[in-house]
């Protein structure tokens, strides 16, 4: 099958010419994005295991990666993406797994950006750098306007975690009204705490969430007081709680229409917080909701 391949990340789209013609003229078969680049051979060193055939060239082809019979000259629209065999092995239950048949977990996976501190209690400036245009000089004082970053503060989240990483964390990115923000400030000189706000002075992840790991700021400082009773390896944890079945059976009915609906069934689990970090105050009981809201007794 001839194809043509436009290598510009390791993972890209590319277009090939089928093997059909339509009046004389090949028909192109545009592949998905994010597909792994064929036609090339494994770098020195990548040990390819031998249930993942290369081409007679010593290649990576169709073949290699998928289990599907004839897949090269199969449409993609007709090809059957949820056969366990789609990925040689499969079915996978994250497709990294399947990655790593050929690439190292290690050298791939995503660094923990907020893991500051090694072994020797030390940090990395150049780690710093992911999120400030310079590492802050955490020997002197510094004031929020005085840190520079690379994204604003209520963006730079964004860049590796969703927008909706837990329930209502949509709702919360609102400007507090002036009640509330009186009771915040309140709260921070009580507590001794940061609730910091963006620049138009709405909630953002970082009001609730300390973005550095315990003791990279002194703990004795506002910005460096945080909840962490886990380490960052392990991070939150759940555990099952007995509102579970009550809180099951009350959305019961509504899952069950939309399973009619879009024909996957949905399992909903109320767990409580057993182990959490990154927090400027407890969540578990309810010391940061009430660092905001006001809550009748």
């Amino acid at each position: 099958m001839k194809a043509i391949f436009l290598c510009l990340i390791l993972f890209i789209p590319f277009v090939a010419n089928g093997e059909e013609e339509q009046k004389g003229e090949e028909r192109k078969i545009e592949m998905p994005p994010l597909h792994h680049i064929v036609k090339v051979k494994p770098p020195e060193g990548m040990q390819v295991p031998k249930k993942f055939p290369l081409n007679d060239r010593g290649e990576i082809d169709c073949k290699t990666c998928h289990g599907i019979k004839d897949i090269a000259t199969t449409p993609v629209d007709q090809v059957d993406k949820k056969a366990d065999n789609f990925h040689r092995g499969g079915p996978y239950k994250a497709l990294s797994d399947f990655c790593h048949h050929c690439h190292k977990k290690k050298g791939y996976e995503r660094p923990n950006i907020h893991k500051l501190l090694d072994d020797k209690g030390e940090i990395d400036e150049k780690d710093c750098e992911y999120c400030h245009k310079e590492a802050p000089d955490l020997k002197k004082e510094i004031k929020r306007d005085e840190l520079e970053f690379r994204l604003p503060p209520q963006k730079l989240c964004f860049g590796c975690h969703l927008k909706t990483p837990h329930l209502n964390a949509l709702n919360h990115q609102v400007k507090p009204d002036k009640k509330m923000r009186q009771h915040m400030r309140a709260a921070e000189k009580k507590l001794k705490i940061i609730l910091p706000l963006d620049e138009d002075g709405k909630v953002m992840c970082a009001t609730c969430h300390a973005p550095h790991q315990l003791g990279v700021i002194d703990k004795n400082k506002p910005a460096g007081r945080q909840v962490a009773d886990t380490d960052l390896d392990k991070g939150v944890s759940y555990v099952e709680h007995p509102w579970g079945r009550v809180f099951q059976l009350d959305k019961k009915a509504r899952l069950d229409v939309l399973a009619e609906q879009d024909g996957t069934v949905h399992t909903l689990s109320y767990q409580r917080i057993k182990t959490e970090v990154l927090l400027r105050l407890s969540a578990k009981d309810g010391s940061l909701c009430q660092a905001c809201h006001e809550f009748d007794k």
